[in-house]
């Protein structure tokens, strides 16, 4: 008894600490006529603006990513929570802004390795973010960032768009109306896109010059491609691998490609895209369900044939442009290839597609109708 009432005051004392600690952090409300920037301004570490039904267009500020760009909203700081309450909370364009909410503090590259430059921890959860000229959720350099239950519609190149961010999951969000991507992870690593409907986007989902990201039980249907996992020159990562796609059901992406920036890889994509690894290495492709896309169910393809590079620009590239070392396993591809895009060579409009370049792709145990080579090569 006298050891137990000894502990008694240690613990007490362990209590308060966890207590004020737990006071630290603050509920910041929002409400309709107020302003979300505001809002985050007065927020600290830890804090959460708790935004409340409404709908809201911000005066805006110059992106710290880009500054000569404008962005409705600006989250600087570490471990600040944007939580929409209710089931309409809408963030609008005013009318000449390029970004919804932007997490970053540089658009300096090096953030990649400086601590210092990083934001470390992001939630965004429950808005409506629409009709922005570039994004409608963008994030640079962010460790541990959180995007969930959000609403991307009708912004004119990407609805949520993770850059040069790791340790971060983007997932039961909702984009449309993309010119460019839905839901994309770019130059990032560790991070995961999953339980999301892209509809009417270029793209629904993309994975660019990453590792190590996860994209499964998504929905894609009505975008120009479903899903794609590229490696593109000429970027700060150079590289495009160990990304896993499974359990997503892609169908009937047959949407025109409305690309807006030419010089742009997705404006190649053709229309009727179901799957599509391009210049992608040690990919894994499985248990996928991809049906009625007009050109192809799932490809792996050269960077340089895939977009009709000519040779000599090829080799002035700093990627390596082959697909090697993939895995296209357990998914039931059918009904692919019925219409395809006049721009696709013939061969190419199967279920399963490879340009028989690159080394150790295989595919195993897969459903399907139709292949290009017949047979494909299996796995070991």
């Amino acid at each position: 008894m006298r050891r137990l009432m000894a502990l008694c005051p240690v613990l007490a004392l362990a209590l308060a600490l966890l207590a004020a600690g737990t006071a630290q952090s603050r509920t910041i409300r929002v409400g309709p006529g107020d302003s979300i920037q505001a809002g985050v301004d007065r927020a600290d570490p830890g804090d959460t603006v708790m935004v409340l039904p409404g709908t809201y267009t911000e005066a805006g500020q110059p992106c710290p990513h880009d500054p000569g760009h404008t962005c409705a909203v600006v989250v600087t700081e570490d471990d600040i929570s944007i939580v929409g309450r209710g089931s309409r909370v809408v963030l609008e364009n005013d009318g000449d802004q390029d970004d919804g909410i932007a997490v970053a503090k540089t658009g300096d590259p090096s953030c990649l390795t400086d601590d210092s430059l990083q934001v470390k921890g992001s939630l965004i959860r429950g808005l409506t973010v629409t009709g922005f000229e570039d994004d409608g959720v963008f994030l640079y350099c962010v460790d541990g960032f959180r995007v969930t239950q959000v609403r991307a519609i009708d912004n004119l190149e990407y609805g949520i768009f993770p850059s040069h961010s790791f340790n971060g999951r983007v997932d039961r969000s909702f984009t449309s109306g993309a010119n460019d991507t839905g839901f994309y992870i770019g130059q990032s690593f560790d991070s995961r896109m999953d339980h999301n409907y892209a509809t009417d986007n270029v793209s629904g989902y993309e994975v660019e010059n990453s590792a190590r990201i996860r994209v499964d039980h998504n929905e894609a249907t009505g975008n120009t491609g479903g899903i794609l996992s590229f490696t593109l020159p000429f970027l700060d990562v150079n590289s495009n691998s160990d990304n896993e796609i499974d359990h997503n059901n892609v169908h009937d992406n047959n949407r025109p490609n409305t690309c807006l920036d030419p010089d742009d890889a997705v404006c190649g994509v053709p229309q009727g895209t179901g799957i599509l690894l391009l210049a992608a290495d040690t990919n894994r492709v499985t248990h996928n369900v991809v049906t009625g896309n007009d050109s192809y169910g799932i490809a792996v393809a050269n960077f340089c044939l895939g977009t009709n590079t000519p040779p000599e620009i090829c080799e002035l590239l700093d990627i390596q442009p082959d697909s090697d070392g993939n895995q296209i396993t357990s998914n039931k591809v059918t009904g692919n290839g019925g219409n395809p895009d006049p721009n696709l060579p013939p061969v190419f409009a199967v279920d399963l597609a490879w340009d028989t370049t690159g080394v150790d792709n295989c595919w195993e145990k897969n459903t399907f109708g139709t292949s290009f080579p017949d047979p494909l090569p299996t796995c070991p």
